[in-house]
């Protein structure tokens, strides 16, 4: 059985599975193609579940031309604590191959507890200990990966993820990774300049 790497807030209420890269891939081979497409958008485009679903009815919002989805202040859509609410998500080579097919397969987004049974079911049929792994661990993931990458550029990370640096250091993970996954991240965040 494969036990993920997790992160648990410092208050202790909240634990999430980081993924590597070929986890991550573990998991994608048991998702059927729909679902594939809905959780490479979460993924890569890195924003809440509520703000993926509310971008999913305005496919204005994504520039690919500037490589970011422009998230206005959408009253209701961010966290009550969060003082970002308005922000640039960056996106990388493959975050736009993710926007760009979600948005022209027009697959939308199935009810949250079919989202979360299709990861723990994807998860448990690749042989993953499930105990932390649900749609949240997906943003935990990439977060995690772009602060072990990109170590020196936590300010702008925070930006684009809507959290201050505080929130981002005790909810994601910087440390723990391989040097291959290290490796693999760079791949799987080619192209993301923040």
């Amino acid at each position: 059985m494969i036990v993920p790497l997790s992160v648990t807030s410092q208050s202790g209420k909240s634990a999430k599975a980081v993924l590597t890269p070929k986890e991550k891939d573990m998991i994608w081979d048991k998702l059927n193609p729909v679902y594939r497409i809905r959780f490479n958008f979460l993924l890569y485009s890195y924003m809440r579940i509520v703000e993926a679903k509310h971008t999913a009815n305005h496919p204005e919002y994504f520039r690919k031309e500037n490589r970011a989805i422009f998230l206005p202040k959408v009253p209701g859509i961010g966290k009550a604590k969060c003082t970002i609410n308005r922000r640039t998500i960056i996106l990388s080579d493959n975050g736009i191959n993710a926007v760009e097919e979600f948005f022209s397969h027009k697959v939308g987004f199935a009810a949250y507890q079919n989202m979360e049974d299709a990861i723990v079911l994807a998860a448990k049929k690749a042989d993953f200990d499930i105990k932390y792994i649900s749609t949240k661990c997906l943003r935990t993931t990439v977060v995690s990966w772009m602060m072990a990458i990109f170590p020196n550029q936590q300010s702008q990370i925070s930006r684009c993820v809507g959290h201050d640096i505080y929130t981002m250091n005790d909810y994601y993970l910087a440390t723990g990774f391989r040097p291959n996954d290290k490796k693999d991240m760079v791949e799987e965040l080619k192209g993301l300049e923040l």
